[in-house]
């Protein structure tokens, strides 16, 4: 991110497509062209090791780890919880125009197509294509 995202939107002034795979961990279904090309066989040779060994996704969202855009603070009673956007999901939202999982994602839209945009005075749900991660969602309904 420091080297792709924040030159480009810092110092070029570009309008930036951040591809963050982690959404299809979190509530994103992959597209239809993703998955028609995941229907076709593939040589042994070609598939990724996760595949053969019966791993998870790399976007699968970790049981240790938690979510990539939202991190969970328990309170020091272990009571109360406080959800705070993660550095990754910070730089998304302030250098990248707008987050897609996958390029197979908008691949069919028209040219014209109109694609929501982060900004500072929207809410951070918007940017997001096709639809937010679920924890950035949760955490804005959390919030309001």
């Amino acid at each position: 991110m420091r080297s792709d995202i924040f030159p480009a939107t810092t110092f070029g002034k570009w309008e930036t497509v951040m591809i963050v795979e982690e959404m299809e961990g979190e509530g994103i279904p992959k597209s239809d062209a993703a998955l028609s090309n995941k229907t076709q066989v593939e040589p042994q040779e070609k598939r990724g090791k996760f595949e053969e060994q019966g791993m998870k996704s790399p976007s699968a969202m970790s049981n240790r780890w938690g979510s990539y855009f939202v991190d969970v603070h328990k309170s020091e009673g272990g009571n109360e919880e406080h959800q705070k956007l993660t550095w990754c999901c910070h730089c998304i939202h302030t250098y990248s125009t707008m987050a897609i999982p996958s390029v197979e994602h908008i691949a069919d839209l028209p040219l014209d197509y109109k694609f929501p945009r982060f900004s500072p005075d929207k809410p951070c749900t918007i940017g997001y294509y096709p639809k937010p991660p679920d924890s950035v969602l949760k955490r804005c309904e959390n919030l309001s």
